[in-house]
């Protein structure tokens, strides 16, 4: 997943309204892959959970950085996506409202 996103945002034209999703896309990823141990091993939980704290931390700085109004502003209005991207991903009311 994280090959496919480095990819798709090196071409010389990447949608800036896809960074949200992809770092959803990438969260969820880190999450399901820390909950199943059964099928990873600890090592690679461990390597998934500090991948994830960093994902949290550019979530934070995206929070507070003027490009993420962009960002969101360019996912409301992107066809595909709009607020129903927010909502089918579970964001909180909250947060949608913040984003807004």
């Amino acid at each position: 997943i994280l090959k496919d996103s480095m990819t798709f945002f090196s071409t010389n034209a990447p949608i800036i309204a896809a960074v949200i999703p992809a770092m959803d896309t990438i969260n969820e990823a880190f999450t399901t892959g820390i909950i199943d141990k059964q099928v990873l091993s600890d090592p690679i939980c461990h390597a998934l959970s500090i991948g994830k704290k960093t994902l949290n931390k550019y979530y934070t700085l995206a929070n507070d950085s003027d490009i993420y109004c962009i960002v969101s502003q360019w996912v409301f209005l992107y066809p595909s996506l709009k607020l129903n991207y927010f909502r089918n991903t579970g964001w909180m009311e909250a947060w949608i409202e913040e984003a807004i």
